[in-house]
């Protein structure tokens, strides 16, 4: 008896080290996998032109260029095509500040207004609560992008489209979200103690105090993290773009200026595929920038998010 549980026990020993092996690959070959595109997109950015005709006509590959060129990022800043220009400026600067404000005005105020909600729903009994956030919770599963034509119709009839298209990107989403209040009201329940909120208002605060004075401070991780992943919606949003902003170049967001600049590809025969690697390097760049600056913050919001006293 006592040698087969010295037995087993030595098996145990060793397949540990075999299964955080098999687990350090499948993380190695997911990471590969996950990064060699951009790899891919970032060496072809520093290709010239030339190179990239002679590898469609050998039909070979380098990853690396054989000699590393700014002509893809020059291409991009260029004002010489109507792809690439909007009033002389290049479509690159013109669509990265249209995304900005286009993307900031509705995410800040439905955040407030989402978290306005989510503070309610947590630390407030008032009849018909359960109700109302349940109702909340199911348009989470109604798939919003099937009535994107009846809401075009809809806006259409109000005059929401061509020159006043933007008014259909900003208002709506300055409402809030369902996935926003879900995500908040659960971080509330279980990071922010009601005797802190009793205490303030034994001492005469109101709601609104309490609200923008303790909770906004409190929650900031989970505020910040959500203003993450509503910021990237916003600024990588194409088909809402598509639909009520095309008709005023003025007012193109980034995305429409990138897949305007797929059209100078018809100029050349290797596509300028350097040119369009280029500009989605300089549009990702923001993306990244905002994620190393408020990483602490977005890892604390989902990890204390998750959980619930």
């Amino acid at each position: 008896m006592e040698n087969t549980e010295k037995i087993s026990s030595a098996e145990k020993r060793k397949s540990i080290p075999v299964a955080k092996i098999l687990a350090y690959v499948v993380q190695i070959v997911y990471t590969v996998f996950l990064f060699l595109p951009f790899l891919i997109v970032l060496c072809t950015a520093f290709k010239t032109d030339a190179e990239i005709v002679e590898m469609g006509k050998t039909n070979g590959y380098t990853l690396f260029p054989k000699t590393w060129s700014l002509e893809g990022f020059q291409m991009a800043m260029s004002t010489s095509s109507e792809y690439n220009a909007i009033n002389g400026v290049p479509s690159l600067i013109i669509g990265f500040f249209n995304s900005l404000w286009q993307t900031l005005i509705p995410l800040v105020g439905g955040l407030l207004v989402s978290a306005f909600a989510a503070f309610m729903y947590s630390k407030y009994r008032f009849p018909g609560r359960k109700t109302l956030f349940m109702i909340t919770v199911t348009t989470m599963m109604l798939p919003l992008g099937a009535f994107g034509f009846v809401s075009y119709l809809f806006y259409a009839s109000i005059g929401w489209v061509g020159s006043k298209g933007v008014l259909a990107i900003l208002i709506p989403g300055m409402f809030g979200g369902a996935g926003t209040v879900f995500f908040l009201r659960s971080y509330f329940d279980s990071a922010i103690s009601n005797e802190i909120l009793e205490a303030a208002k034994i001492d005469g605060a109101s709601d609104f105090k309490i609200f923008f004075m303790m909770i906004l401070p409190l929650a900031k991780p989970a505020i910040i993290s959500q203003f993450l992943f509503g910021f990237v919606g916003g600024y990588n949003n194409y088909a809402s773009a598509l639909m009520y902003l095309y008709r005023d170049k003025s007012m193109w967001n980034l995305q429409l200026a990138l897949s305007e600049l797929v059209k100078i590809g018809s100029q050349s025969e290797g596509g300028y595929v350097n040119m369009q690697c280029a500009a989605s390097i300089m549009a990702l760049l923001p993306l990244v920038a905002l994620y190393v600056g408020v990483q602490k913050y977005f890892i604390e919001g989902i990890t204390i998010g998750g959980g619930k006293e």
